[in-house]
């Protein structure tokens, strides 16, 4: 905060009053406000940088304040530090500057305004006799007061014996004997130092008789002396402390401003009395700044191959991930001075989002460092305190890249899609300036108040959705999706990596201990249900648990792992695998959805029932807003369909039509139901069975185009584990088949669709449409796009 001279002082002031509190100038005093009122008034002064004019009111006052019930000299103090407390009280020093006469009092809202004039200490004095003789006799009255039981602290002994200024000494000597409010406040108004010095020393005189008789009434604490800086010389430890810092200051390759400010900030430490809580608040700041990694860097060694070598060990897949890391290697071997890019890894829970990272900077030869955003409301968290609060610390970012030691470490800000935002700041907005290759060169923490270059820095960015995070920030960051792992992947990833992970975990490493492939598929597919691989290895450590406690028994279990000893070992199943219909219904079709925990199979169902007052469509297990809108589009789509499929036109005012989707307890949304919406209304309105060998997935619109959804792959291989071999999906989708593993392309057969006609006959092969002349004709099953052709699938 910037120092204010009282030449420069503003003519109107806001108003506070603290009761029986008096401030003098150049003193400090600790406050604390618990009136709402009060509080915000401080913040905003804090904020602003303004002075604040205290007031001290007569007895029995009553607002509004008036010049006529507050003292007419009060005082104009600076707001040094502010901190909420846990009783959501705020705790403030308040720095007094000089004396103030209340001239006019005006108001601004709720908030009284005083129109004042300084009285600043004239520090150039020359006293004469009279104020020379006052000062040595009211010295000689406080050690007498001291002798005859009320001692001044030590401190408070050198700072009298060092004080020349008339009025300096007569204030100090008010604080020290405490009399009460009144006397306080009609002392803080005499202006003259000589009038001050009389009345003080008058005071004195009456102390010095009342402690002389034993009366040691009005006796303040000595702990409540003020401490003050400015003193008292350094220690030898001191100046050797100062001496070393000053030389780590002098090491370090900064650019000219801040070279500067720390130069200053420097020599204001060397000036201050180590008694003084600032010192040591200025000689923290100043050691921190000495401590930051502003050129420190790894030394990179890059080598493409062992890069792609370290990857592919650490992780199976993730392919497009590698790939991306293993360019910026390159780039960054043709061009060492590229900024590091801002990656987002977008991904279900254990995927490998936060182990890859480690791996990249391993890859990379770089520290790593992790910091966890999940809850984050304070945005102080990201770029710290302002060195006016008390405890202010640095942000975690320059926090953590200090304990790196390095300012290029591979930085992984996780769970960034969990950021909180509340009345303590937006830390997302914080994290712009961060994640910015513009700007985040010159990154200013609070706390710092300098420029520090976050540029070297690889910043990643893991998040389960992308959806949470500020559009803003979303737009400075380069994302990447890591898509669920299938049955085949998970099995490898299992035999490769987690298997001999948890047996040497669990103290099994020399014991052949193995598991059988069906023995793993049952676990993924009865005892698991994710994307990831996370809850796999939990189940594979309670498999060797069970094996380390009966070694340590002495008891004998088999070195394979088998489908039939799970039950055993791991307990009943915790899903039941969704599997496909026996057969054809009608009003039945078998849709397609995404999880977080990969995709599912969804059976939509829907029933006539005998029509009531109300609406006609009924729709129930937990469906959002967006299905059910599907929902409503699918209908009304279909009403235009009655002359061409033959469809009685007063079925729907008959009756109501029911569209229910089991496992009502789980939520569901979104748009991609629509075709299959569709396809069992139509199924129900004509009375024909729909083929439940086929899953269905697209989103439709009133003109009868069907277009593309997410979630593709987890879709289609929530199929392909329900025993579903065809799938119908929107055409321009048929470009998302690549994500899915070879496995599975080359036994599953997907039909691309441009329309709901197209997809009709695929679904409900034995309906018959009618033509222009009446007649009726079984459509073909033939669509515009298949992959691969259909021939043999049943």
């Amino acid at each position: 905060m910037k120092q204010h001279s009282t030449q420069a002082l503003p003519d109107r002031l806001k108003v506070l009053t603290l009761g029986e509190i008096v401030i003098f100038p150049m003193l400090a005093v600790t406050i604390t406000a618990r009136n709402r009122n009060d509080i915000e008034l401080l913040l905003e002064c804090e904020k602003n940088n303004e002075l604040i004019a205290i007031a001290n009111p007569q007895a029995n006052y009553s607002f509004p304040l008036t010049c006529e019930n507050i003292f007419p000299i009060g005082t104009a103090c600076r707001i040094s530090r502010v901190k909420m407390n846990r009783e959501s009280q705020l705790e403030v020093v308040l720095e007094g500057i000089c004396r103030i006469s209340f001239l006019r009092m005006l108001k601004v809202g709720s908030r009284p305004l005083a129109l004042i004039a300084g009285y600043p200490e004239n520090l150039s004095h020359a006293s004469d006799s009279t104020t020379q003789m006052l000062m040595e006799s009211s010295l000689s009255l406080l050690r007498a007061c001291c002798a005859a039981g009320q001692p001044l602290p030590e401190s408070a002994t050198v700072i009298l014996d060092k004080i020349d200024h008339p009025g300096h000494l007569a204030d100090l000597i008010i604080i020290y004997l405490q009399p009460d409010f009144a006397t306080q406040s009609r002392a803080l108004s005499l202006i003259t130092a000589k009038n001050r010095l009389k009345m003080v020393h008058q005071l004195l005189y009456e102390r010095q008789r009342k402690l002389n008789l034993g009366t040691q009434s009005d006796s303040p604490d000595p702990a409540r002396w003020p401490q003050s800086g400015g003193m008292s010389p350094h220690s030898d430890a001191g100046d050797d402390e100062l001496t070393e810092l000053k030389k780590n200051i002098d090491a370090l390759e900064l650019n000219e401003a801040t070279r500067k400010t720390i130069d200053k900030e420097f020599s204001r430490l060397k000036r201050m009395n180590p008694a003084s809580p600032d010192y040591h608040n200025t000689l923290h700041y100043v050691e921190y700044i000495s401590e930051l990694p502003w050129q420190n860097e790894d030394k990179e060694n890059i080598d493409i191959g062992k890069a792609e070598k370290i990857l592919d060990e650490d992780h199976f897949g993730l392919e497009k991930v590698k790939e991306r890391i293993l360019e910026h290697l390159a780039v960054r071997q043709l061009n060492p001075n590229m900024k590091g890019p801002i990656i987002c890894l977008v991904g279900a829970p254990g995927v490998g989002k936060t182990s890859l990272g480690k791996s990249i900077a391993k890859a990379m030869g770089r520290k790593f460092i992790r910091l966890s955003l999940g809850g984050v409301h304070d945005e102080a968290e990201i770029r710290g305190h302002r060195r006016t609060y008390l405890g202010a610390m640095p942000g975690k970012i320059v926090q953590e890249l200090k304990r790196a030691g390095s300012r290029n470490p591979v930085f992984m800000l996780d769970e960034i899609d969990k950021l909180g935002r509340d009345f303590r700041g937006d830390p997302a907005s914080a994290l712009l300036e961060v994640m910015d290759p513009e700007q985040n060169n010159s990154f200013t923490d609070h706390y710092l108040n300098l420029p520090f270059d976050l540029s070297r820095v690889l910043f990643i960015a893991p998040a389960n959705q992308s959806d949470p995070i500020p559009a803003p920030l979303l737009d400075r960051i380069e994302i990447i999706t890591l898509p669920g792992y299938s049955e085949e992947e998970k099995r490898s990833i299992a035999c490769r990596y987690l298997i001999d992970r948890q047996r040497e975990n669990h103290g099994l490493k020399n014991e052949k201990l193995v598991f059988t492939e069906e023995a793993l598929d049952s676990i993924i597919d009865n005892y698991t249900r994710e994307s990831g691989v996370r809850n796999l290895e939990k189940m594979i450590g309670k498999v060797m648990r069970k094996y380390a406690r009966s070694k340590v028994a002495g008891e004998t279990l088999p070195n394979a792992v088998t489908h039939r000893a799970l039950a055993e070992l791991l307990g009943p199943t915790l899903h039941r695998k969704e599997l496909s219909a026996h057969s054809s219904q009608v009003g039945i079709v078998t849709g397609l959805a995404w999880t977080p925990t990969g995709g599912d199979i969804l059976f939509i169902e829907a029933a006539l029932t005998t029509s009531q007052k109300g609406d006609n469509l009924i729709l129930t297990g937990s469906l959002g807003d967006v299905m059910k809108e599907s929902a409503q589009i699918a209908l009304s789509f279909l009403k235009t369909l009655t002359c061409r499929y033959d469809i009685d036109e007063n079925l729907f005012e008959k009756h109501q039509i029911h569209i229910h989707i089991p496992s009502g307890a789980i939520p569901k949304d979104g748009p991609s139901a629509g075709l299959a919406l569709f396809l069992t209304l139509l199924s129900l309105a004509c009375n024909r069975d729909a083929n439940h060998k086929i899953a269905v997935t697209g989103e439709i619109s009133l003109s009868g185009r069907v277009l593309p959804v997410g979630g593709v792959k987890e879709k289609v291989l929530a199929a392909r584990r329900a025993g579903i071999k065809r799938i119908i999906l929107p055409e321009e989708n048929l470009k998302n088949l690549k994500d899915l593993p070879q496995a599975a392309r080359d036994e599953m057969v997907f039909y691309g669709v441009k329309t709901i006609d197209e997809a009709i006959p695929l679904v409900i092969t034995t309906i018959n449409r009618v033509t222009k002349k009446g007649f009726t004709e079984k459509k073909p099953a033939t669509v515009t796009t298949c992959y691969p052709p259909p021939a043999g699938i049943n």
